[in-house]
């Protein structure tokens, strides 16, 4: 039998772990393909540990410092360059103006998206999306209008889409019947919200499949979740950045697009009629 891999040791041992810990696991994680690269300083002084925390946590993973872990993961590191088209290079050019000190912010926060496309979660979301009865989606404060619109874009692939909004209180909806039949997809970024904390932690309990679409700092989608998916957020800007979120929302319809078939020809047949119908469209 074969051994388990870092990233599912790192899996395996999350719920065990302390909060320092857990920032170092959760980092590991998300930037694992960068690992290759990284030092105990580098990590220490993204997670906001001490070195010597970073060190005790490569101990109780088997390593005896990250060298040896890098060993582990050289046939596995590709870090693939960052390409700018010409046309950008000229646009960015053409101004002096400090907002462009935020454009490759952007551009690694699109990046974090697309890096998750195609991992083992990505595939279990494609899955539990697609199988659901009925799909809920949620997001609350400022990352509600995400998750609206993702809710809008994935009610013409399939039908029981909802938008929870929680206003009920207690997620009824969701939590009150047949629960294992349901999926729950959770956008979620800093500052965490009590309703998100309270549904991940409720969705965990009754084994509905629950899927995270989250900024790196979130340490405890992980505690609830294997399907998670981290985005790079930072900005200059006065706000964390929602470009990834838009960027992974569109990634995982195209790719739903595909696994749904044929069954989305037909529901969208069935859509145009109505529209016309109804006269939803100008055009």
């Amino acid at each position: 039998m074969s051994q388990p891999s870092l990233q599912e040791r790192l899996r395996e041992m999350y719920p065990t772990l302390t909060r320092a810990e857990k920032s170092v696991a959760n980092y590991m994680l998300t930037y694992f393909d960068r690992l290759g690269f990284e030092t105990a300083a580098s990590i220490a002084e993204n997670v906001g540990v001490s070195q010597m925390t970073v060190g005790r946590f490569l101990r109780t993973m088997g390593y005896n410092g990250l060298p040896e872990l890098k060993s582990d993961l050289l046939s596995q590191m590709e870090a693939p360059p960052l390409m700018v088209s010409d046309r950008l290079n000229r646009i960015r050019a053409e101004g002096t103006d400090d907002i462009w000190h935020n454009f490759d912010k952007d551009v690694a926060a699109l990046q974090s998206a697309y890096s998750l496309r195609g991992t083992p979660a990505w595939k279990s979301a494609i899955r539990a999306i697609s199988t659901a009865q009925k799909l809920h989606v949620a997001g609350f404060q400022t990352i509600a209008g995400i998750a609206s619109g993702f809710a809008t874009r994935l009610s013409y692939l399939r039908a029981d889409v909802r938008i929870e909004d929680g206003r009920d209180g207690i997620f009824g909806d969701i939590l009150g019947d047949q629960a294992s039949t349901h999926c729950v997809v959770l956008f979620e970024m800093r500052r965490y919200t009590q309703a998100s904390l309270h549904l991940a932690a409720a969705a965990e309990e009754a084994k509905i499949p629950l899927i995270i679409v989250c900024d790196t700092h979130c340490l405890w989608a992980r505690d609830h979740t294997d399907m998670v998916f981290p985005l790079n957020t930072e900005s200059h800007l006065f706000w964390d950045s929602h470009v990834p979120y838009s960027c992974l929302s569109t990634l995982l319809l195209n790719d739903l697009t595909a696994h749904l078939g044929d069954s989305v020809s037909t529901r969208l047949d069935r859509l145009r009629v109505l529209q016309d119908r109804f006269g939803a469209f100008s055009d």
